[in-house]
C-alpha cells in the first residue's frame, strides 16, 4: 500500500508526461528535476510553508493556554470544552467556504459590509499577499488547534496533583508553577503535539484551494496547493510527480533530522 506507489511515483518523475498530449509516456531523464530547481513559483511555494510551519508555534502557544483554562476548576468546563471541539469537527473545505467564500467575501460578505460601515473604502482580504497568508493561517488555525488541545489538555490531566500542591505548599506563584514544574513536565507531550502538527501543516492544500487558488500571484500557496494546480491546470503528470517526490524527501530529512534533535535534547534535560 505505501511501497509501490512511492516506487511508481519515482517512475513517473522521470518522464515526460502530459495527459493533454498524444505521445504518451517519456522517459526524460532528469529534465524535470532542473526544471524544478529553476523553478520560481515552486520555491516561493516553499518559502510559504516555511511560514505557515512557524506558525505551529502560535498555535501551540494558543492550544497549550486553552487547556490550561479547561483543566481549571472553571464553571460550565464540560460545555467548554465541547464548545472549543467544535471547529475539529469541521471539514476544511466547509470553513474554507463558510469563512473564505462567504464571510470574507469583498462585495457581499457580512465581515465586508462591517468593514466598510466603519469607514474601510476597499476591504479585500485576499489582495494583499501577507494579509491573505494571514487568513489562511487563521481558518487552518482555527480547525486545527482543538487537536493540539485534546493532547494537551490529556497531559495536564495526567500530571501527578501531588507536585503541584508540594510547588503551592512552597510558596510558589501561579506563574512560577507553570514555568518551574506545569512545562518541564509537559514537555514530551508538548514536543509530541508540535511534531504532529507540524506533519499536518505541511499536508496543509484544501483551504488554499478553495478559497485563494493560490493567489495573488502564488502568495499563498503551498508546496501541496502548488502541485495539485500542476496536475489539475496543466496535466502535467511527469513534472508534478517530480515535485511531490522532491517534496517527500525534503519532509523525510526535516522530520527525521528534527526528531533526532529533540530526543536529544530531551535526554539531556531528563
Amino acid at each position: 500500500m505505501a511501497i509501490f506507489p512511492t516506487l511508481f511515483g519515482f517512475s513517473i518523475a522521470f518522464t515526460d508526461w502530459n495527459l493533454a498530449s498524444l505521445t504518451g509516456q517519456k522517459f526524460n531523464g532528469l529534465d524535470n528535476l532542473w526544471q524544478l530547481l529553476r523553478d520560481p513559483f515552486y520555491w516561493n511555494a516553499m518559502v510559504n510553508m516555511v511560514i505557515y510551519v512557524l506558525f505551529v508555534l502560535v498555535e501551540y502557544a494558543i492550544a497549550f493556554g486553552l487547556a490550561l483554562l479547561l483543566n481549571a476548576e472553571i464553571r460550565a468546563r464540560k460545555f467548554w470544552r465541547v464548545v472549543f471541539l467544535i471547529p475539529l469537527m469541521l471539514s476544511p473545505v466547509a470553513v474554507s467556504w463558510m469563512v473564505g467564500k462567504s464571510m470574507l467575501e469583498y462585495r457581499f460578505g457580512p465581515v465586508a459590509r462591517f468593514a466598510r460601515w466603519i469607514g474601510f473604502q476597499n476591504p479585500s482580504f485576499f489582495s494583499d499577499p501577507w494579509v491573505a497568508r494571514l487568513w489562511i493561517e487563521i481558518m487552518d488555525a482555527w480547525v486545527s488547534i482543538p487537536f493540539v488541545m485534546i493532547l494537551m489538555l490529556a497531559g495536564l490531566q495526567a500530571m501527578p496533583k501531588e507536585v503541584m500542591e508540594a510547588a503551592t505548599v512552597d510558596g510558589a506563584t501561579p506563574w512560577q508553577r507553570f514555568w518551574n514544574v506545569t512545562f518541564p513536565l509537559m514537555l514530551p507531550v508538548s514536543l509530541t503535539a508540535i511534531i504532529l502538527r507540524i506533519i499536518f501543516k505541511l499536508k496543509l492544500a484544501d483551504i488554499i484551494i478553495t478559497v485563494t487558488s493560490g493567489g495573488p500571484g502564488g502568495a499563498t500557496d503551498s508546496v501541496s496547493s502548488f502541485i495539485y494546480r500542476e496536475y489539475r491546470d496543466r496535466s502535467n503528470v511527469g513534472y508534478g510527480t517530480m515535485l511531490a517526490m522532491f517534496y517527500l524527501v525534503i519532509i523525510v530529512v526535516f522530520i527525521t533530522t528534527l526528531l533526532n534533535v529533540l530526543s536529544r535534547r530531551l535526554r539531556r534535560m531528563t
